[in-house]
C-alpha cells in the first residue's frame, strides 16, 4: 500500500532491508527464479514524453506531479530528510510503498505492478540485485547529468543503474560496558566474552559483509572469505561471540556490547541508545575495512518517467548528497565534492575518514556468491552451533 511521506508512515531502521539485513540466499535464488515471472504485463508508460535535458525533465516531472518509490524508511541513509527536501523544492508528491521491503521484494513489485500506476518508478537495491534486474529487463536506461563525477565502480556502463551512496562496515559499541575496540584483533580479548554479537551471515547482507571484513583483517580477500569464517569460529569457541538479530535490542538490553552494521545505520538508533543510557561509539575496524553500495535504477516504462529521472538527479545533486552524508552514508560524488569544496564540514564530520574510504574495493556478484556458498557450507557447524 502506498502512503504519502510522513514520519508515522515509515518504519524504524530495524524494519527495512530484511530488517536492515538482506537475505543473502535471495541474492542467488532471485537470479534463478525471476525468469519464471518475467514479461507478463503491459508496459506502464511506453509512449510518455521524456525530457531531453534537465530543464525539460523538471517541467515534465512537475506536470506528472508525483513519484512512486519503494523501500525507503525514515532512518535509512537519512531518506526522511531527502524526501522532504525533494518535495519542497519541486512540489512533487513522494509516495513510498512497503518501506520495509527487501531488494528481492522490490524486484517482485516491479513485476507484479507492471502496467499499473503504482509500479515503482525508482528502486533502491543492493549491488547483488543489479544484474538480476538487468537480466530480467526490469530497468530503464538513464544517464544522469552528473554521471562523470560518479566513479566507474558505482555505475553501470550502459546506464542501467547508478549508485548514489555506499556504507562502511562498522562496529557499534556500548562504551559503558567495554573498552572501545579498534580492530577485529581486539575482539579476541577475554573482556569481550559473551559480548560480541553478529547476525547469521547466511541470512543477511551486512553480516556477510562483517565476515568479509574479518577475512580481510586476517589475511583473506574478496576472493577468499575463509579466514573470516575461521575468525568467527574462534570467537565462538572462546565464548566471546553471541548471536543476535537486532543491534539496537542487543545494545540496549545488555545482550551484547559490540555489534556490526553499516556506519549509517547506527545514526538511525542514536536516540534510542541515548534513551537506553547506552554510550554508543562507532568505529570502522582498522584491520578490516569493507564497504558496499545500494543502486537507484529507474524502472522500465515507469508511470512517471520524468519524476523518476529527477529523483535520481536529486539523489546525486549536492543537496541529495549532503542529506546522505548527514547520516554517514558516503555520497557517490564524494571525491568530486571534496575537490570542489561543496561538502559542508558538518556533513563531512559524520563520514569515515578519507584514508578509510580509499581502502574500499567493492565485491563483485561472483565474489559474493562464492563467499555465500562457503558460509552456507561451514557456518552452521563451525559457528552457529557453538
Amino acid at each position: 500500500m502506498l502512503s504519502h511521506f510522513s514520519p508515522s508512515s515509515r518504519p524504524t531502521r530495524r524494519t527495512r532491508r530484511g530488517l536492515a539485513r538482506r537475505s543473502v540466499a535471495v541474492v542467488i535464488s532471485v537470479a534463478a527464479t525471476l525468469p519464471l515471472l518475467a514479461g507478463c504485463a503491459t508496459p506502464a508508460a511506453p509512449d510518455a514524453t521524456i525530457g531531453t535535458n534537465l530543464d525539460e525533465i523538471i517541467t515534465l516531472a512537475q506536470a506528472e506531479g508525483e513519484i512512486q518509490l519503494i523501500a525507503l524508511p525514515d532512518t535509512w541513509a537519512n531518506y526522511a530528510e531527502s524526501i522532504a527536501g525533494f518535495e519542497a523544492k519541486y512540489g512533487i508528491t513522494v509516495n513510498v510503498a512497503s518501506p520495509n521491503a527487501s531488494s528481492g521484494e522490490e524486484l517482485s513489485a516491479v513485476k507484479n505492478l507492471k502496467g499499473q500506476s503504482t509500479q515503482p518508478d525508482v528502486l533502491d537495491i543492493g549491488y547483488s540485485f543489479t544484474q538480476p534486474a538487468i537480466d530480467q529487463n526490469l530497468l530503464g536506461t538513464y544517464v544522469p547529468s552528473l554521471i562523470n563525477e560518479v566513479p566507474d565502480n558505482l555505475k553501470d556502463p550502459n546506464g542501467k543503474w547508478t549508485a548514489a551512496y555506499y556504507g562502511v562496515l562498522s562496529m557499534g559499541v556500548n562504551a559503558n560496558v567495554v573498552d572501545v575496540p579498534t580492530s577485529f584483533a581486539d575482539l579476541t580479548d577475554p573482556q569481550y566474552k559473551g559480548l560480541v554479537a553478529i547476525d547469521d551471515p547466511r541470512d543477511g547482507a551486512s553480516s556477510l559483509s562483517t565476515v568479509f571484513a574479518a577475512a580481510i583483517a586476517n589475511g583473506g580477500s574478496l576472493d577468499n572469505i575463509q579466514p573470516g569464517i575461521d575468525y568467527f569460529a574462534g570467537l565462538a569457541e572462546s565464548g566471546n561471540l553471541v548471536h543476535s538479530t537486532s543491534n539496537a535490542a542487543a545494545l540496549s538490553t545488555g545482550e551484547a556490547a559490540v555489534t556490526f552494521d553499516w556506519n549509517y545505520n547506527y545514526s538511525g538508533i542514536t536516540d534510542e541508545m541515548t534513551q537506553s543510557s547506552v554510550d554508543l561509539q562507532v568505529r570502522v575496524p582498522t584491520d578490516g575495512v569493507f564497504g558496499n553500495y545500494y543502486a537507484q535504477p529507474i524502472t522500465l516504462d515507469s508511470p512517471q518517467p520524468n519524476a523518476a529521472r529527477l529523483w535520481v538527479e536529486w539523489l546525486l545533486s549536492d543537496e541529495g548528497a549532503i542529506s546522505y552524508a548527514k547520516s554517514g552514508a558516503v555520497p557517490a560524488r564524494y571525491a568530486a565534492m571534496d575537490a570542489a569544496g561543496t561538502l559542508p564540514q558538518a556533513a563531512r564530520d559524520t563520514l569515515p575518514s578519507a584514508d578509510t574510504l580509499a581502502q574500499i574495493s567493492f565485491p563483485t556478484l561472483e565474489q559474493s556468491a562464492a563467499a555465500t556458498e562457503l558460509i552456507i557450507a561451514q557456518w552452521g557447524s563451525r559457528v552457529a552451533s557453538k
